[in-house]
């Protein structure tokens, strides 16, 4: 927008979770004026658009046993932002070590962000997605944009006088203001990471273009960006950073983009388009992005609604790589096929594959440094391992601790089991695991089924080993289009074996199926719960252990 003489502009402007349109009254600076006093200028016609619902899943929600952070309200009188005050808050996770330098991720619109029930519930998600280590330990400052200290005080921080001026504007003053005041003033009281990968930084429509201002004027300070419904467009001269970004060096920032092809359409640009003409950019010169597109307005609704996964694919790079949430498939080929293999929360490796044994074939079981577990998928076997030696058939199962010495031969012409071997990230502990009663075979036929409203249980184990202070194991049978519960959560990783039937599973945000054979994997603290989608009964194992 060209400057001129001082001129007063009023303008309707939707955004976040807004209860109405609000009415916001810009004063636009002249070449010459020494004050700046800018609000942002839009316009929004409050028509009714075809859009997507979305909606916030599980890992918006609180659960029992996941660790909660501590939220404060704090305030800031600037002086890069002269004679400004805001509000801001801080979140501090329940993880955070003072030994430990914390990644730290900053939110414009702070107030927005941190809403418990809100579109974003950043404090919330956190606290879900740092628990199952999709997310470093993160401390989170929420800001709020400046206001004249001269003002009356505002009813909204969306109506924040030098909103527009901050946030807008295509420069590194904001970058300058956080670096130079904001983390100082928190760095007071908590070690804060200076690795740029540790370091994100976020917000909505203009608190959009000020993340990424932030990143592209201090690539070696923040290099994680999150833009929901970006205002890439000329409020300030944001719609030249398409052109920025392709004519100038490649920086080392990572980049999250979400809008909607429902978004505003105004005067002052169209911001589906701008955030169109960054991906191509961006694209073009070989970043590290990802642009989700919806069909949603300018709102919070669909930004908040994939929060959980768009940090989990922000953070990425930066927590340990391990066996993913989902479902794994029975495979066509059954001799030792790999099912799933890598890092657990508790396991430095871990690896679950089928075997088929041809009649009369047996395999030594030996090993001194892994656990192992063997489940019976068809067929009948021999089992000897120690002073213990039987014949087993369907979902029966074996558990082997380190060192121990045995085979397993099928009696069947043909016989297949799942197992899974696994080192603990903790110490051996065999006084523990001999208490518990060492290794040991249960045969299907030995256990009680306990009959219940939605189907019956029976149970294996609820044990310790020398490697899982915590080990347990039952089959629940579930009656037809019957929920086993709603989705919750534990600290213990499990994996869901379906022995028969058609199922369907929540987990985390994901909605996925799985039939007899397939597992589910369910990671630490990953909030879960699974359905039957089938006619008849279904079956399934439940092994969890930490």
């Amino acid at each position: 927008m060209a400057l001129m003489a001082i001129n007063a502009y009023i303008v309707t402007y939707q955004i976040s979770n807004l209860p109405k349109m609000e009415i916001y009254r810009a004063e636009v600076i002249t070449s010459f004026s020494s004050y700046v006093l800018v609000c942002l200028l839009m316009w929004c016609s409050p028509l009714i658009y075809a859009q997507e619902s979305y909606k916030k899943g599980p890992d918006s929600e609180i659960y029992e046993g996941i660790p909660k952070g501590k939220l404060s309200k704090h305030q800031w009188k600037s002086n890069i932002y002269s004679n400004t005050i805001r509000d801001y808050y801080l979140y501090v996770p329940s993880q955070y070590d003072a030994a430990n330098p914390s990644a730290l991720m900053i939110f414009q619109d702070g107030h927005a962000y941190v809403d418990p029930q809100g579109q974003f519930r950043v404090p919330i998600v956190f606290d879900n997605l740092i628990a199952q280590g999709k997310m470093p330990v993160t401390i989170g400052l929420f800001m709020n944009p400046g206001h004249s200290v001269d003002s009356t005080q505002i009813d909204s921080p969306w109506k924040a006088s030098n909103r527009s001026l901050e946030y807008d504007t295509v420069s590194n003053t904001y970058g300058k203001f956080l670096l130079q005041e904001m983390l100082p003033e928190i760095e007071k009281d908590y070690n804060i990471s200076k690795d740029p990968k540790l370091r994100g930084i976020a917000g909505m429509s203009s608190g959009g273009i000020c993340a990424f201002s932030a990143a592209w004027f201090y690539p070696n300070e923040f290099h994680r960006v999150m833009s929901h419904i970006g205002s890439f467009t000329d409020i300030r001269q944001g719609h030249d950073y398409p052109s920025m970004i392709r004519k100038q060096d490649l920086k080392n920032i990572k980049v999250f983009l979400q809008d909607g092809s429902n978004d505003l359409n105004n005067r002052f640009g169209d911001w589906w388009l701008g955030n169109l003409q960054m991906e191509s950019a961006l694209k073009y010169k070989g970043y590290d992005f990802k642009f989700e597109k919806g069909t949603g307005g300018h709102n919070g609704e669909h930004g908040g609604a994939i929060l959980p996964e768009s940090l989990t694919w922000l953070w990425s790079d930066a927590v340990p790589k391990r066996i993913e949430a989902g479902v794994y498939q029975f495979p066509i080929k059954l001799s030792d096929s790999i099912m799933a293999s890598g890092e657990t929360m508790h396991f430095s490796e871990m690896e679950f594959k089928t075997v088929q044994l041809l009649d009369r074939a047996a395999r030594k079981l030996y090993n001194e440094h892994k656990e192992q577990i063997f489940i019976i998928k068809d067929g009948e076997v021999q089992i000897k391992v120690n002073n213990k030696d039987k014949i087993i058939g369907k979902n029966s199962v074996m558990v082997l601790m380190p060192g121990d010495k045995g085979f397993i031969k099928s009696i069947s012409p043909s016989s297949t089991y799942y197992t899974m071997i696994y080192k603990s990230k903790s110490k051996l502990d065999f006084k523990r695991a001999k208490k518990s009663g060492g290794s040991t075979i249960i045969d299907f036929k030995d256990l009680e089924f306990k009959e219940h409203d939605k189907g019956g249980v029976r149970n294996y184990f609820h044990r310790s080993t020398s490697m899982c202070p915590y080990y347990e194991m039952h089959v629940t049978t579930l009656n037809p289009e019957i929920k086993s519960h709603e989705p919750h959560t534990h600290y213990a990783t499990e994996i869901v074996l379906v022995i028969n039937g058609h199922t369907e599973m929540e987990i985390g945000n994901q909605v996925i199926w799985a039939q007899k054979g397939d597992f589910y994997f369910l990671p630490s603290n990953v909030p879960h719960a699974i359905r039957n989608i089938g006619s008849d009964q279904c079956e399934y194992f439940a092994f969890q252990w930490n």
